[in-house]
C-alpha cells in the first residue's frame, strides 16, 4: 500500500482529472437543445467541438512541460481559475457564440490541467498513477455526460443548470487542492518551456511510435462516437431521442471502455493492444449497420464492444510508455500522447462533421468507419508480427 500522502495525492488528483475531463463531456448532451432552442446549424455545433480540441492541443503544446518547472500545484490552480471561468460562461450562455467562446476558455484549461494532474499522479505511484489517468477520462465522460441528460431532461433551466454544479465543484476542487504536497522541485527553464513544442523523453520516443497507429484509430472512433455518435443513434431510434438519448451514447461507449480497462490489469502493453484492435474489428461493423437497417440496439452493441476497444488500447499504450519517463519529464511525455490523442479525436470527426451537410451522414459514417477498419487491420497486423513485450509490469492488487 501507498504511504498516507501517496494514498492523498492519488485520490485528489483523481478528483480534479475526473472534474476537468467530465466537464469536456457535459455539454455534448446539450447540442440537440441548443439546435432545436436556439437553431444553431451543425457546422457551428461542430465549431464547439472544434474549438475545444483546438486550445486544449495549443494549451498542451504550450504549457505541457510547465509543471516540471513551476510544480504540479500552481499550474492547477491556474488551470481550475480558467475552467471556473468557462463553467461561469456556459452558466450565462444565451446563444451558441456564446458556448463557443467558453469553449475556448474550457479547451485551455483542460490542456493545462492535463499533463500537470497526470504527471502529478505519477509522481504518487508510478504504475497505479498511470493507471488511474487512463481510466479517469472514461468514467468521467461516462458520469458527467450522463447526469448532464438528466440534468437537462429533468432540472430547472436545462442548458445551464449542470454548469452552476461544475462552477461550485471547480471552486471545492481548488480549496482541495491546499492539502496537497507538491510532488516535484522546482527546476530552471520555465519561460523556454512555454515555446510550443511536445517533449517526449529519448527512451519514450520508439515506444511512442509504435502505439502511435493503434491510439489513432481509437481515438479517431471516440470523436465519431461522441460527436456524430448522438446523431446517428437518434436516425437509428427512427429520429426520436434528444439529450437523455445522446448521454447514453456516450455513457454506453465510455462506460465500456471503463469496464474493459478495470477487467484487464494483468497482462502486457503489446496484448492489451491486439486484444483492443479485436474489438473495434468487432464493434465498427455493428455500428455502421445499425444506420443502414436503423436499429438502435445494434448500434448500443456495436459502440459498447467498440468501447471496450478504445479501454484496452489506450491502458495498453500508457502500459508501454508510463515507465520510460523521469519524474521531470512525465508531463512532456503526458503532453505529448495527449497530443496525439487529440489530434486523431478532433480532426476527423470535425472533417466528418462538415462532410455531413456536403454528402449525408449515412455516406460519411462509411468512409469515416471503413478508414478505421483498414487502420485497425493494418494495427492488428503489426501488432503480431511484432510480439514486443511491454517494460512495464502489471500493478499489483
Amino acid at each position: 500500500m501507498p504511504p498516507p500522502t501517496q494514498t492523498t495525492i492519488l485520490w485528489i488528483y483523481s478528483v480534479i482529472l475526473f472534474l476537468f475531463l467530465g466537464a469536456s463531456a457535459a455539454i455534448t448532451p446539450l447540442y440537440p437543445l441548443y439546435h432545436e432552442q436556439w437553431h444553431a446549424t451543425l457546422p457551428m455545433l461542430q465549431a464547439a467541438f472544434a474549438v475545444y480540441a483546438l486550445t486544449l492541443l495549443l494549451a498542451l503544446l504550450c504549457f505541457g512541460s510547465l509543471s516540471d518547472h513551476l510544480g504540479r500545484r500552481p499550474v492547477v490552480w491556474l488551470a481550475i481559475a480558467i475552467e471556473i471561468s468557462a463553467m461561469l460562461q456556459f452558466s450565462i450562455a444565451e446563444s451558441i457564440a456564446e458556448v463557443i467562446r467558453g469553449r475556448a476558455l474550457q479547451g485551455l484549461a483542460t490542456g493545462i490541467a492535463t499533463s500537470a494532474l497526470s504527471a502529478g499522479l505519477q509522481d504518487a505511484h508510478r504504475e497505479r498513477g498511470g493507471l488511474i489517468s487512463g481510466m479517469i477520462p472514461m468514467g468521467s465522460m461516462a458520469a458527467l455526460a450522463l447526469g448532464s441528460a438528466f440534468l437537462a431532461k429533468f432540472a430547472p433551466q436545462p442548458l445551464h443548470f449542470v454548469f452552476y454544479l461544475l462552477t461550485m465543484a471547480m471552486i471545492a476542487a481548488g480549496c482541495m487542492l491546499f492539502i496537497v504536497p507538491e510532488t516535484v522541485s522546482r527546476v530552471p527553464g520555465a519561460l523556454a518551456s512555454l515555446w510550443p513544442r511536445v517533449h517526449v523523453p529519448h527512451a519514450a520516443r520508439k515506444p511512442m511510435l509504435r502505439i502511435a497507429p493503434a491510439s489513432v484509430a481509437v481515438w479517431a472512433l471516440a470523436g465519431l462516437l461522441l460527436s456524430l455518435g448522438p446523431t446517428i443513434a437518434r436516425i437509428a431510434n427512427h429520429d426520436n431521442g434528444g439529450a437523455l438519448l445522446g448521454g447514453s451514447v456516450v455513457a454506453v461507449v465510455m462506460t465500456s471502455a471503463l469496464v474493459a480497462m478495470a477487467t484487464h490489469l494483468a497482462g502486457s502493453g503489446v496484448s492489451l493492444l491486439r486484444r483492443g484492435a479485436a474489438a473495434v474489428l468487432a464493434g465498427l461493423p455493428l455500428v455502421l449497420v445499425s444506420l443502414h437497417v436503423v436499429n438502435l440496439p445494434v448500434f448500443l452493441l456495436g459502440s459498447s464492444v467498440a468501447g471496450a476497444g478504445l479501454g484496452l488500447t489506450v491502458q495498453g499504450s500508457l502500459r508501454i510508455i508510463v515507465p520510460l519517463a523521469d519524474s521531470h519529464e512525465r508531463a512532456g511525455l503526458a503532453a505529448g500522447y495527449f497530443v496525439m490523442s487529440y489530434l486523431a479525436f478532433s480532426v476527423p470527426a470535425f472533417a466528418a462533421g462538415f462532410a455531413v451537410t456536403a454528402v449525408g451522414l449515412r455516406e460519411t459514417t462509411d468512409v469515416y468507419v471503413l478508414v478505421l477498419l483498414i487502420l485497425t487491420t493494418l494495427t492488428l497486423r503489426s501488432l503480431t508480427r511484432h510480439r514486443t513485450t511491454s517494460t512495464c509490469p502489471a500493478p499489483s492488487h
